[in-house]
């Protein structure tokens, strides 16, 4: 027998009947759950396991999905702050991105993930940059579950040009993704779900996505693609594809379906959400990057209605230098901001945003039959929340405590596939000082490399 969990203070299961359990037990064999419930009951066929865990200073919850985070911009954060989303793209992150090296997205990656792991995520979606199998790597070292993609464009528009080391024809684009996927998806010990990324409304032909949508189709795999951000990222597409919006055009394309994921979402008219619940499309909501490019999120974001309609909405943080965290539990709260901008202090309560942590970006990601949950059969993705930290006192609702008042730093024990990759706050498989100090030293070199160093400079005298 592999690990058992046991005297948990509560289990949060997420299960069909949405169980907290007190003193509860897990019992996990392999990469798998195979029994939740009791201690009582559990002791005395699961006592004597390998890894026995002692919970009683914990709420055990399954892992949280964050399903949008760019990894190779991990070292990007600071660069980019107080800028439209214009500036944001075309003048810091592009030409940050398309200066790094392959090794260079590979320890970008380990940063990225490392923090994800120790702040309780659990299972995150990559649309992509240029080195992917970089991140590939990272996600095998740090025993993270990703999916992941190679971003695709066959669009660079004058003024907003995409950079000359990453354009490529469709042709070219469509080969690079395909390659991708088939070299890719099921690795890690089947960790990694390799998918499609459409990059933006703005930068691909039709004639792109169709091919796309036709292989993912092939592959059984998914697509993720950017979808109205901000009301220029509309206007922009607009003005490019005569007048139509993103979502009209994905349905000429044909790609609107049950494996379209699109992102942000922030700006869809009420035709696109239609044709989004007849299609069955998965949206991610990024909340806490919508408040740092002010995008718009709270004035024209319409998810609690398409949440109502049955729309899937999920959750994702984007990357360091968009919300400047990566931490899901703050995103999860910065979701409560929609109850002020609607006067309705009924909006998004802890439970809510607790499914949309887990199981709803478990059916985002298409992968809700094997994770999302704490139930017999699933994946062992857990996280184990310490609840010695400052948040968790007094606990009389632990679902309350989570979302409201405490923070993914609480993360103490992280759980995936069966496999401790961080216990009692140590990350397991890579030595985190070091890779935090090669982050560090490149980040320097690429921001200087990449002319976007004075970005990062305070406007407060530095002595």
């Amino acid at each position: 027998m592999g690990i058992y969990i046991r005297n948990a203070r509560y289990l949060l299961t997420v299960d069909g009947q949405r169980r907290i359990i007190r003193d509860g037990a897990i019992a996990i064999e392999g990469t798998n759950i195979v029994e939740v419930g009791k201690t009582d009951e559990l002791n005395p066929k699961y006592g004597g396991a390998e890894h026995v865990i002692d919970a009683s200073n914990s709420v055990v919850t399954p892992g949280l999905v964050d399903c949008h985070l760019h990894t190779a911009m991990s070292l990007a954060r600071g660069i980019a702050d107080n800028v439209f989303l214009p500036t944001w793209i075309h003048e810091r992150l592009y030409p940050f991105e398309a200066a790094l090296t392959p090794e260079e997205v590979h320890v970008s990656a380990q940063v990225g993930l490392i923090e994800a792991i120790k702040t309780g995520t659990t299972f995150i979606a990559d649309p992509g940059s240029y080195h992917m199998d970089g991140v590939v790597k990272a996600v095998e070292e740090t025993g993270m579950r990703a999916v992941l993609a190679r971003a695709l464009a066959d669009i660079s528009t004058p003024g907003r040009p995409i950079p000359e080391a990453v354009r490529q024809g469709t042709k070219d684009a469509l080969q690079a993704g395909e390659a991708f996927v088939k070299s890719f998806n099921g690795a890690a010990q089947g960790r990694v779900k390799a998918w499609f990324s459409l990059r933006t409304e703005r930068t691909f032909t039709n004639e792109l996505a169709s091919a796309v949508k036709e292989k993912a189709d092939q592959y059984q795999t998914g697509i993720e693609s950017h979808v109205s951000n901000t009301q220029d990222s509309v206007n922009r597409h607009k003005e490019i594809f005569r007048g139509k919006t993103p979502l009209r055009r994905y349905l000429e394309a044909g790609i609107l379906g049950p494996n379209l994921l699109i992102i942000h979402a922030n700006w869809l008219t009420t035709e696109e959400i239609e044709l989004v619940k007849k299609h069955d499309v998965k949206v991610v909501h990024c909340p806490s990057s919508s408040f740092a490019d002010a995008g718009g999120t709270l004035v024209g974001g319409r998810f609690e209605e398409m949440e109502e309609a049955g729309v899937t909405v999920a959750l994702g943080c984007d990357n360091a230098a968009a919300s400047n965290f990566l931490d899901m539990v703050r995103v999860g709260y910065a979701m409560t901001a929609h109850r002020d901008v609607k006067l309705d202090a009924t909006l998004y309560p802890p439970e809510t945003i607790l499914e949309m942590l887990t199981l709803q970006g478990a059916k985002a990601l298409l992968s809700d039959r094997e994770i999302g949950s704490i139930e017999v059969g699933k994946k062992a993705d857990l996280v184990l929340w310490d609840l010695t930290m400052p948040g968790w006192t007094p606990l009389l609702n632990p679902v309350s405590n989570l979302i409201n008042s405490a923070s993914g730093d609480s993360a103490q024990t992280v759980i995936i596939n069966g496999d401790i990759v961080m216990r009692d706050y140590k990350i397991q498989h890579l030595d985190e000082t070091t890779v935090r100090e090669k982050g560090q030293k490149i980040s320097e070199e690429v921001a200087d490399r990449s002319g976007t160093r004075i970005h990062a400079s305070s406007v407060w005298p530095l002595s």
